[in-house]
């Protein structure tokens, strides 16, 4: 079995381990962009540039800084 492939073979400790594994790595992949995000606001970049780079929308964004406590450029 490939690591992209599933052949429905695993044991329910395998698929456990996988499913933890998948789920640490959106954990690090949301706080990569949450950084890039806020980045981008520090260094200028309008909400509305940021949300269309990244996909989301404006209040996805805005909601994303005032969480982190980014709420106004320093």
């Amino acid at each position: 079995m490939t690591k992209d492939s599933y052949d429905g073979q695993d044991t329910l400790e395998e698929a456990t381990a996988a499913m933890r594994a998948a789920e640490q790595s959106v954990r690090v992949a949301r706080r990569r962009l949450s950084a890039a995000i806020v980045a981008a606001y520090r260094s200028g970049e309008p909400v509305a540039q940021i949300a269309s780079r990244t996909g989301k929308d404006v209040y996805e964004i805005r909601n994303l800084l005032a969480a982190t406590g980014v709420t106004r450029r320093a």
